[in-house]
This record gives structure tokens, sequence and C-alpha cells, in this order.
């Protein structure tokens, strides 16, 4: 792994009692929503006020929800100092406090839940292939780890589909190229979807909680691209302004004042939205106060799709 980053932090033990409490396996087939974080969104979540985190996970509980760190996002979340802030250690333990089962996964632990749903060994290694061709550019950790590695690549152009070990030696060949300001974490977070939105579940069931606008189109077009012959389900993303709206509509939130915590997540009072204003015909971005923001959630003239 490139020198200063780490897929276990120092500091580990610390969040160890509230993560990883159940089997994954069933937790991902038994949910009906399984949220995995981005990188800016825990953080924005973790820094927020308690009172509007705690009814930021009253929505995920009320949706029998999960939520799913992969070690890419973990490793860029304890980032060179290969430390977990306190305020991150603190945000776990609220989310294990509020009944919410959170897991910290390794990327290629999802192979162990597509060999629950699928017999074949060449089924399950082609939804990873299939993934990489959707995500992979020529600049990125991704291309460098597979210019590396002879029989990876051989197993994404399609010459060896069977190896009983592809997902780790994938995963773990990505993950030691991670380096300061790349996509990595965002870029293993497309691909693992890619992967999940394959199984039996219904659309919607996996989601993405993220506010970088980069990553969340990123995701989006690797799905777009994707042939009809390989479309899995449809995953949901979520914006921190998104959530809001979705807040205010099940009664969780009912007003501006309440609204306005999780408006000014991570930024300095103005937000960009995807959506349309009542108005509108296409999606486009808007900027606003926060303040209108929330006015127009709870009048309800926009529509949030990001």
């Amino acid at each position: 792994m490139t020198k200063g980053y780490s897929d276990i932090p120092e500091n580990w033990a610390a969040i160890a009692p509230y993560v990883n409490q159940g089997n994954m396996i069933q937790s991902v087939l038994a949910a009906k929503r399984c949220f995995f974080y981005d990188t800016c969104s825990f953080r924005y979540h973790a820094n927020m006020q308690e009172e509007a985190s705690d009814k930021l996970l009253q929505y995920i509980l009320r949706q029998n929800g999960i939520i799913i760190i992969t070690r890419g996002i973990l490793m860029e979340l304890a980032s060179h100092s290969h430390i977990l802030q306190e305020c991150y250690v603190g945000y776990l333990e609220r989310i294990y406090n509020s009944g919410i089962e959170v897991y910290v996964i390794y990327e290629e632990e999802l192979q162990d839940v597509m060999d629950i749903c699928f017999a074949s060994r060449q089924l399950v290694n082609d939804y990873l292939v299939w993934a990489v061709r959707m995500v992979r550019h020529p600049i990125s950790s991704i291309e460098i780890a597979l210019q590396e590695n002879v029989e990876l690549q051989k197993i994404v152009d399609g010459k060896n589909k069977n190896p009983k070990d592809f997902y780790p030696r994938f995963f773990r060949k990505v993950r030691s190229k991670k380096e300061e300001n790349d996509n990595l974490g965002e870029e293993l977070l497309a691909i693992c979807l890619h992967i999940l939105s394959n199984l039996p579940e219904p659309d919607g069931k996996f989601c993405v909680i993220t506010d970088d606008k980069g990553a969340a189109g990123k995701i989006d077009a690797s799905f777009r691209k994707t042939n009809r012959g390989h479309q899995g389900k449809r995953i949901i993303l979520f914006s921190t302004p998104k959530l809001a709206q979705e807040l205010y509509k099940e009664g969780i939130i009912t007003g501006v004042e309440d609204l306005l915590p999780l408006l000014r997540a991570g930024n300095n009072g103005m937000i960009k939205i995807l959506g349309t204003e009542i108005y509108d015909i296409n999606t486009q971005e808007i900027t606003l106060k926060c303040e209108e923001a929330a006015e127009k959630i709870v009048d309800k003239s926009i529509h949030i799709v990001l």
C-alpha cells in the first residue's frame, strides 16, 4: 500500500464495539435498505448537530436499514494520520446506540454475499469483471493495479473467469495503490454497488449517501453506460439535502428550523441542488441559500434529485 494509508486505523479498538455486531451476509439480505456512506457525507454527518443526526438515523432505522462503510472509504477517513477523528468514533457510537447495524467491510467480502445467491463461480466473477470495466478509466489507481498484475488483467479481459480468489486478489491489489486526492474510495464503492445490483433484490435496496457531486456523477454514469444485458437493479443516490427532503416527507422533521442543521452540513450557507423547481421541465443545478431551500422543501416547490 502506498505509504500514508492503512486499511486498519490505529484506533480501530475505539470503534470495534460499535461495528460488525452480526452476520453481515444475513443483515444485507434481510435489510430493506443498505446505506453505503461516501467519505464526504460521513464527515458532514459526524460533525452535524447531534439532534439533526439523530433524526437522520431515525429515518434509516424506520427504513429497516443498515449502514455499510467499505475499507476504501475507511482509509480516506483515517487519512495519513491513520487515526479516525473523535467525532467519527462518536458518530459510530450514536449509530450503534440508535439500533442500526453498522458494518465496516473489506470490499472482497461481497463475494460471500454473491456466493449465497449464485452457484456459478464464473457468474459471480463476471459481475466483478463487468463492474471493473464500467468504472475503470485510463488514469486511475485501478488501471495502475491492472497494469502491474498480468493475471488480474487477463481475468478482466475475459481470458480466465474461474479463479476462486479473484475478489480478494483484485480488491487488495487496488487498495494497495491508494494515493492522496485520488477517487479510489468512490471508484471501489461504485464497483461494489454494481456487483450488488445483480442480486435478486428490489430496486432501491442499495443506496449511496454522497454529497460529492463528482463522485455521484461517476457512479451514475457507470450504471448508465452498462448495456441492458448486464443492467441490475436500480440504486438510490442520496445527498444530505435529498435526505432532508425525505425526512420532511416522513414527518420526522416538521419545519424550516429543523431542516436547517441538515442543509447547512458541510457548506457556508449556500447549497447546490440537482433537481427541479415547480415550473421546471428538466432537472438542473440550482444554487440556493439553505434558508431558501428549507422553505421550498416545506412548501413543496422543489424536488431534489441529488
